[in-house]
């Protein structure tokens, strides 16, 4: 069947099971259960659902039937069976009218693409709670039933594969085949899958001018779910994800990548970028296959971020997550790219609906606010995978083609979309006024999202130079102007969202234990300067604390034959008074050394007074003197091992430096 001049909003949204295993999978056993609140505990959703709705006809209490009612709303929305999920989360609404019953029907309106009814409910919600979140989503309803009228420019019609079970995550090989990831008939091994009852995925391939489908290679795939893959630019590197879901209950999904030698893929190896529990999905190769993009749940978290790595002689450097930009407070997934630009899927940035395709790219070494794809590329459903062919040409009557994965369809399974984008052609309707969906008064907020990191130095040195920042989890945040104090948690990503009451200066405080405490400012504008809702983005890097381990402080020089403090060294001096004033149980050694020139006897003698001189600065800055030591190493730890005669005059500077250890 082919969708010209797709309507979207005659589509009945559900989704395709599979890709249940990439997007929350912490891989499920098969256990026996006899209720359905015990099969929704373990993740087995279609066993949930079958028990729980004849458990539902047999109970009377309403507390009990509500209880029910929610359990299977959130097992059809799991599966994404969005119809069958409007229905439990309308009723669920009917039996126990809250915020949060309401919220749960306005998205699930919203999936099922019935958008003015969304818009409706979402300015209600609005109105009762004054959260701008929920104006945003009753605008960006109104948006879409406007645009559902002018969808001209596109043709979006499924693949020629796809089946009952679920097809998803293209990609492109060689010059005529394409790969993609499925749960149907053929898949190796004869165990079925719990969550989705289907058989465990597969790679598959087909010519891209053909319908015969094929496995794709004996060695990639296995009796696991083998998802999402990528391939470099010769086709001789594979990188791919599998989900082993038998050895041990809650087993972690981990990529692997192999390397093809004259036309054989050699055996798959895990890249161990975290540890065991952490899940890894999507890779996708960037900056000419010299960056490896992916998304994982760190830390145990239920949200995906995206991280990088870099490729290296070695390897593969350490993970760094993908800035704020990209990475909102929901999950990003699905990354692909096509030239310069990179494509991914997210369901915290605002949206159409469910994951919603976004595209971002490098500018001047930043990545650009992401932009949604808009519709109908995205749908109320799951939308995600987006490739395009790197041999494909614009012209003056094609402007892009390519696939993208999603769930738009009627059978509860992904499919595999083809789409052409043309030049478009303005309408009238294009000049008409948006009409509000009710009359509201706007109240623009400013909300601050924040995420704690952890500082990864190079070879574990807080000398050297950051390679990596690790999400720090349950840190403690306060914050406080001048009329205003409040404090919360982070998430397991190291997240915090909050709407800040007010504006102008911020001072923010983060703790945690075995992590130095850092402050940071922040200057928030005025709620009259802004034109529309403001999320500003801050990330607080936090360091472990690491005792008996000499960090030199920069920039505390010391002229020749001088023990004095120069002027130049104040604001690092004034940096640790500020540490020292934030960490009241640390107790330091200030270490002074010499260069190598004078009389070893004079050398000590004369660090020891330049170790004395900074902790008298720190004393008459407020710090207990009691707190520090300080001790002069004279020439016997050189920092540059110069011939002494012929070290260059900034070498013996660099000698002469002080440093801080903290003691036990």
């Amino acid at each position: 069947m082919i969708f010209k001049k797709i309507q979207l909003h005659q589509i009945f949204i559900s989704i395709g099971l599979v890709c249940l295993v990439f997007l929350f999978c912490k891989c499920s056993l098969t256990k026996p259960v006899k209720t359905g609140e015990m099969a929704f505990s373990v993740k087995q959703y279609a066993v949930a659902i079958e028990l729980l709705e004849e458990e539902y006809l047999e109970v009377n209490n309403s507390a009990d039937r509500f209880r029910k009612a929610s359990l299977l709303a959130q097992s059809y929305d799991f599966l994404q069976d969005h119809p069958n999920a409007l229905k439990w989360y309308d009723l669920t609404d009917q039996l126990q009218t809250s915020d949060k019953s309401s919220i749960n029907l306005a998205y699930a309106l919203k999936k099922n693409e019935r958008f003015e009814d969304a818009a409706n409910l979402f300015a209600t919600i609005y109105k009762k709670t004054k959260i701008s979140k929920y104006r945003s989503e009753a605008e960006i309803c109104s948006e879409a039933i406007k645009k559902m009228k002018n969808l001209d420019q596109y043709d979006i019609e499924p693949f020629s594969i796809n089946t009952e079970y679920s097809e998803y995550s293209p990609a492109f090989f060689e010059n005529d085949f394409i790969v993609f990831s499925s749960d149907r008939e053929g898949s190796t091994g004869n165990d079925t899958y719990q969550t989705t009852g289907n058989n465990f995925s597969d790679l598959f391939v087909i010519n891209k001018r053909g319908r015969q489908v094929h496995n794709f290679d004996a060695v990639i795939n296995s009796d696991a779910n083998e998802g999402t893959v990528c391939f470099n630019k010769t086709f001789d590197e594979i990188f791919f994800s599998r989900c082993e879901s038998k050895e041990r209950e809650g087993q972690y999904c981990k990529l692997y990548y192999s390397k093809r030698a004259n036309g054989y893929w050699l055996e798959p190896e895990p890249l161990m970028f975290f540890d065991d529990k952490t899940n890894f999905f999507h890779p996708a190769l960037i900056e000419n296959d010299s960056v490896l993009v992916f998304s994982a749940a760190a830390n145990g978290s239920k949200t995906y971020d995206l991280y990088y790595s870099e490729r290296v002689e070695s390897g593969w450097t350490e993970a760094v997550l993908m800035p704020t930009t990209i990475n909102s407070l929901g999950s990003e997934k699905f990354p692909t790219s096509y030239k310069d630009t990179l494509y991914f899927s997210s369901d915290g940035h605002l949206g159409y609906g469910g994951l919603d395709i976004f595209k971002s790219y490098l500018v001047n070494g930043e990545w650009t606010k992401p932009q949604n794809v808009g519709l109908p590329l995205n749908s109320g459903a799951d939308d995600f995978g987006l490739v395009i062919d790197d041999s494909f040409k614009p012209n003056a009557n094609l402007l892009l083609e390519g696939f993208l994965s999603s769930s738009r369809n009627f059978a509860n399974n992904d499919d595999i979309f083809f789409f052409s984008i043309y030049p478009k052609v303005k309408t009238e309707d294009e000049y008409e006024e948006d009409e509000p969906t009710e009359d509201i008064a706007p109240i623009y907020s400013i909300y601050l999202a924040g995420r704690v990191v952890e500082n990864i130095y190079e070879k574990g040195d807080p000398n050297l130079k950051i390679i990596s920042k690790n999400a720090i989890a349950d840190a403690y945040v306060s914050f406080s102007t001048r009329d205003t104090s409040f404090n919360l948690i982070t998430d397991d990503s190291g997240r915090f969202l909050l709407e800040l009451s007010s504006s102008g200066s911020h001072d923010i405080l983060s703790k945690r234990i075995e992590f130095l405490t850092k402050e940071e400012k922040l200057f928030v504008a005025s709620r009259s300067q802004i034109t529309s809702d403001t999320t500003v983005n801050i990330e607080i890097p936090m360091d472990r604390i690491v005792y008996d381990s000499e960090i030199t402080i920069p920039n505390i020089y010391y002229d020749y034959d001088k023990a004095n403090i120069r002027e130049d060294a104040r604001p690092s001096l004034n940096s640790l008074v500020s540490l020292l004033k934030l960490n009241p149980q640390l107790y330091i050694e200030l270490g002074s050394h010499t260069d190598c020139r004078g009389e070893l006897d004079y050398n000590k003698d004369l660090s020891q007074r330049r170790a004395e001189s900074v902790v008298e600065y720190l004393t008459l800055n407020g710090i207990d003197g009691q707190r520090l030591s300080p001790i002069g190493y004279g020439e016997s730890n050189l920092a540059i091992n110069c011939d002494c005669d012929n070290c260059t005059e900034n070498q013996h500077q660099t000698n002469r430096r002080t440093t801080f250890k903290i003691l036990k």
